[in-house]
């Protein structure tokens, strides 16, 4: 079997802990930027990747006692380190500048390792020789920038330089002793697993001791950013790269060290992809993945059913979602899945409020899923001891069930277990039925102003909009009682559209695990949540953002509701309704 050997560890073994990399930037900036005038690769932020605690103008000595500083307040690091020469072109400068730079950075602390990135094409043998002379003294890699084998994709990004030339490089490298990491993206534009797979071939030739593999991040400011907007190129979800990645890293020696799997930047500059993991979640999901697929026949990797559909997420709370690669989401936040159930559902729904008040509270629980709110509904009445709870749960999808079994958890476990034998639960304080098939068609078999509460937890209402059309919504409002509330996770402006169009109250619970809160409705004025403020009123009442999904006769496949959206929203447009309202 295949294992993972993390650069980290290989750090660990030979100096007794891990080694903390103090990045720098010799303000060499890019002879690829600079000659041309043309910005350089299609993917390169403004700052050259210069680490975001460094500013421009700090010189070395500073940037040493700030990144050390940095290194231990947020990681407790202590000495050795690794000197990082990260920003921009690491050698990009005369030989003479080189060694001054290096030597004086290297002379300021404890360090053991010299990293330095750079182009394959930016690598003189005067350059080499300087290398293999601090190579005597400190441990040097080379973090060569290769991206792609494909020369046709090298072009397109306007990287400045072939395949051809990383070869000569590594190979230069190699033959003075210098140890070489190459730096991969994958998703560039134009490029398949296919692509990625060849040129983790080739890179299995050469003599690269490890390697370091990125995600494309399509950053603002950027030539890629225009490609994107253009529809040229699209970002990788977290499980598309994982499967790629894992592609890529079983085609490679066994004995590469791996640097890094994901790449980062700050938020507020990454155009795509938007990741709900955080980089320990995803670290942690793609070794799960990459070690069932050594193990395929596994009972691990058959747990839910012999199927590696859906794939597992443990999240910040400790509780588990499960990923759907059809709608491409989680079903519950990676903030918290048993957190979310709380906050969305659970609290602004007043549950506990009406279990002590009332001797039965029936629940209409749109979405059963992974079971989350349902069984987070249970323990809520089991704690109450008061009031009986009656839940009717709608899924389409009964895999699910097998999908949840799988999961480390074990709370919620009698439960899922009753529904998927007989689809039916009952304890003392609560009772929940399960309806398997298109919730659509389902809710139509409700009695009318039943429920005292409804729970509506479907994907996303741009890849899920069945379960968020007006007509849908006007179906619900026919199952609930006048003193009832519906409560959701989105804020999507097609949902407060098609809520308003149907005379709901709009208010707002508290955010979590992103900025914007979830959504409670209501046929009558509440006062215990806030209001929808009147900018997002005004935004879904008086501009096309607002105009809700439809389906009239609740049978509409997916595109049909999107396009009858598409031709209403080019009409209003025509006759001036604005994409949004600005006040």
């Amino acid at each position: 079997m295949k294992q993972l050997h993390f650069f980290k560890d290989y750090l660990t073994e030979k100096y007794g802990h891990p080694l903390q990399r103090i990045p720098l930037d010799p303000g060499f900036s890019c002879p690829h930027r600079a000659s041309d005038g043309s910005g350089g690769c299609a993917f390169c932020a403004e700052s050259g990747a210069r680490a975001r605690h460094l500013h421009a103008g700090m010189n070395i000595p500073q940037q040493v006692q700030e990144g050390i500083s940095y290194a231990r307040r947020r990681y407790h690091a202590e000495p050795p380190y690794i000197a990082y020469f990260q920003a921009f072109t690491g050698t990009n400068a005369d030989t003479g500048t080189l060694k001054r730079v290096y030597e004086e950075a290297l002379a300021l602390a404890d360090f053991k390792v010299l990293i330095i990135a750079t182009r394959p094409d930016c690598l003189p043998d005067d350059c080499i020789q300087l290398l293999q002379e601090l190579n005597k003294k400190y441990e040097v890699w080379i973090e060569l920038g290769v991206q792609t084998a494909k020369d046709e994709t090298l072009q397109a990004i306007h990287r400045g330089h072939n395949f051809a030339c990383t070869v000569s490089a590594v190979t230069r490298l190699h033959q003075h002793g210098i140890r070489t990491a190459a730096h991969l993206i994958l998703g560039l534009p134009g490029e398949t697993r296919k692509d990625f797979c060849e040129t983790a071939e080739k890179i299995a030739q050469l003599p690269f001791q490890a390697v370091k593999i990125h995600n494309l991040l399509i950053l603002k400011k950027t030539a890629m950013a225009s490609m994107y907007r253009q529809g040229l190129v699209q970002a990788l979800n977290e499980y598309e790269y994982a499967e790629a990645l894992s592609d890529v890293i079983s085609i490679l020696p066994e004995s590469m060290l791996l640097m890094r799997l994901s790449a980062e930047a700050p938020e507020e500059q990454i155009i795509a992809p938007k990741w709900w993991m955080k980089k320990g979640q995803f670290l942690e999901m793609f070794q799960q993945m990459f070690q069932s697929r050594q193990h395929p026949d596994s009972e691990k990797n058959s747990a839910s059913g012999g199927s590696s559909r859906f794939q597992p997420c443990r999240t910040e709370d400790g509780s588990y979602t499960l990923y759907h690669p059809q709608y491409r989401q989680h079903f519950h936040s990676v903030a918290g899945a048993r957190t979310e159930s709380l906050k969305k559902y659970i609290e602004p729904g007043r549950l506990n409020e009406l279990l002590e008040n009332q001797s039965s509270v029936h629940l209409l629980d749109v979405g059963f899923g992974l079971g989350c709110n349902a069984c987070a509904a249970v323990s809520a009445a089991e704690s109450v001891s008061r009031g009986f709870l009656s839940i009717t749960s709608l899924e389409a999808d009964l895999q699910v069930l097998d999908a949840a079994l799988s999961l480390p958890e074990t709370s919620q476990t009698p439960i899922i277990q009753a529904l998927k034998k007989n689809g039916f639960y009952q304890s003392d304080s609560a009772e929940v039925r399960l309806t398997a098939g298109d919730a659509r068609q389902s809710v139509q078999t409700l009695p009318d102003h039943f429920f005292d509460l409804i729970f509506l937890d479907a994907f996303s209402p741009d890849a899920n909009p069945e379960l968020w059309t007006l007509d849908f919504i006007l179906q619900l409002k026919r199952v609930l009682k006048k003193t009832g509330r519906i409560a959701a996770y989105s804020s999507a402006y097609p949902f407060y559209g098609a809520l308003l169009e149907a005379h709901f109250h709009i208010y707002l619970s508290e955010p979590f695990g992103r900025k914007r809160g979830g959504t409670v409705a209501s046929l009558i004025e509440i006062h215990d949540l806030q209001p929808l403020p009147e900018k997002d009123m005004l935004i879904a009442e008086k501009s096309t953002a607002g105009i809700p999904y439809r389906d009239p006769g609740l049978i509409s496949n997916r595109p049909e509701i999107r396009k009858i959206r598409q031709e209403e929203v080019a009409l209003k447009r025509a006759q001036g309704m604005p994409k949004w309202y600005k006040t």
